[in-house]
């Protein structure tokens, strides 16, 4: 009897162990189910955004006229579709070719959404609300993209050589082409409120005054990773682009850039 028993113990053994092989087969299939899907539908997703920023690139009008209330006429049906429209961001040689959106009423409602207000993943480059429409600066953020779109490639600038071939960032107004030559590039980090630690960039929204911005430009040309041989002078005008980074937690990268003050433009009323 005691031998009859012991020879059916292996049997129980091997029926658990393809117990225990099917439950873990059965959760890989499901993984890769699932994760197949995830990528499908992010890929999808990412198409999908790429196709609405290639039909707005097609609203831009090859013209640099203007309107008698001095708007650049190649933006005129941009801000027809949507009053949020504020200028158009373009860096050569890179995805970086986007709208740019300004809602003072809510500064982030493009973080997660596109064109057109509906969801969306990489969302669009906005300005910080509390810039003045008007002013002498513009803090522009926009997603840090594993496909390289919205600000995906904005990192690059910490390359010495990428800057060397990427100097000019064009970013145009409803009212005024805009060219811009950076200035610096540096690595910081976002804190939680109450908790900011020394120099925090995303602090400045108004540049107006000779202190704020002498002390805003000493600092970030005090953080750049190299040295661009450009320093600002009060009277200039700047745009701060800034996206996440991971080279620490909460991270980020910006890039600083100046006004070329004999680029063309239109006049604005």
């Amino acid at each position: 009897m005691r031998h009859a028993a012991e020879s059916k113990s292996p049997k129980k053994n091997t029926k658990k162990g393809k117990t225990v092989v099917i439950v873990f087969l059965s959760i890989f299939i499901v993984g890769f189910i699932f994760g197949a899907y995830m990528l499908i539908t992010t890929l999808l997703n990412a198409a999908r955004e790429q196709n609405t920023f290639d039909d707005l690139a097609q609203m831009v009008q090859d013209t640099d006229e203007t309107d008698d209330d001095g708007a650049l006429r190649k933006y005129d049906e941009l801000y027809k579709k949507n009053p949020d429209f504020f200028g158009w961001l373009k860096i050569e040689g890179t995805k970086i070719d986007y709208p740019v959106m300004y809602t003072p009423r809510d500064s982030e409602y493009y973080l997660h959404r596109d064109f057109y207000g509906n969801y969306s993943d990489s969302g669009m480059l906005f300005i910080d609300g509390e810039c003045p429409e008007k002013g002498n600066y513009y803090l522009i953020y926009g997603h840090h993209m594993n496909n390289g779109s919205m600000f995906g490639e904005l990192p690059k600038y910490s390359d010495k050589k990428f800057y060397e071939e990427h100097k000019t960032v064009f970013f145009d107004t409803r009212y005024e082409l805009r060219d811009y030559e950076v200035v610096a590039a540096f690595y910081a980090k976002a804190y939680p409120k109450g908790e900011e630690e020394g120099f925090v960039y995303y602090q400045y929204k108004d540049l107006s005054s000779k202190e704020a911005f002498n002390e805003y430009v000493s600092n970030v040309k005090a953080l750049s990773v190299y040295d661009t041989g450009i320093t600002p002078v009060y009277g200039d005008e700047l745009i701060t682009m800034s996206t996440c980074n991971y080279h620490t937690e909460d991270g980020r990268f910006v890039v600083v850039a100046r006004r070329i003050k004999d680029a063309p433009k239109s006049t604005e009323k």
